[in-house]
């Protein structure tokens, strides 16, 4: 397990995964949980694994963001949105399988504790990498204010971790946790009425999704210095 005070990431290597766990969050979004071959796997909170493999004469060539903390290596866990042939090969593994992967990769990144109070919006599976993050800063004890503001397009009604963020907001004072499901992610934190200016904000949503998120928040007042997007391709 790796230590909190000191992260690192390893060297980006080959890998043998064997899925321990595998379940449905929402009605098309699964948290897979894998067990690495070799414990000196270790990355920072928000990088992605690469799974190695041919379906029906196809090489995949997904990258999945990590949605558990660093401290649960040599166990990983995958969030996987059903929306193509790539992502349905992940949905479907069983438990037990054996999975080639790769990594890890990634660059919007924890690597010490920001200084600065955050704000997190994520759409669908995007939660993944700011998972990562979110709970490596509670086991942290990380005092500034987190903010998630959370939607799911899928299946606006069930939210991905959505009982791990109420509890969550329950025991971590720090944390304050909001649904988009009445209404868009840009509406609820407008409402929110947060100095932005303040915050380090950090979004994750498929496709342009995430570049109209990033004008609207900068719009609020968010500092573009101070803002990190990450987009992620269905297929």
């Amino acid at each position: 397990m790796q230590s909190l005070d000191v992260l690192r990431r390893s060297p980006t290597a080959d890998y043998v995964a064997t899925v321990i766990n595998s379940v449905f969050l929402t009605p098309t979004i699964k948290a897979i949980r894998l067990r690495l071959d070799r414990d000196e796997f270790s990355f920072l909170p928000g990088q992605s694994v690469w799974p190695k493999f041919e379906r029906e004469g196809r090489k995949f060539s997904k990258i999945y963001s990590i949605a558990s903390s660093p401290s649960a290596c040599p166990e990983i866990e995958l969030c996987v949105s059903r929306v193509g042939w790539s992502s349905a090969a992940v949905q479907d593994l069983a438990i037990g399988q054996l999975l080639p992967l790769r990594g890890p990769y990634g660059l919007m990144t924890l690597s010490e504790l920001p200084q600065r109070p955050r704000l997190y919006i994520a759409e669908g599976s995007g939660i993944a990498p700011l998972k990562s993050q979110i709970d490596w800063l509670h086991e942290c004890g990380y005092r500034h204010p987190v903010w998630l503001v959370q939607a799911n397009p899928e299946t606006p009604a069930q939210l991905p971790y959505q009982q791990h963020w109420q509890q969550l907001q329950q025991t971590w004072s720090a944390f304050h946790y909001r649904e988009a499901i009445a209404q868009c992610p840009e509406a609820v934190v407008a409402g929110q009425q947060l100095n932005l200016s303040e915050f380090d904000v950090v979004i994750c949503a498929v496709g342009d999704r995430s570049d109209q998120l990033q004008e609207t928040i900068l719009a609020l007042g968010a500092r573009l210095d101070h803002l990190r997007s990450e987009k992620f391709i269905a297929f």
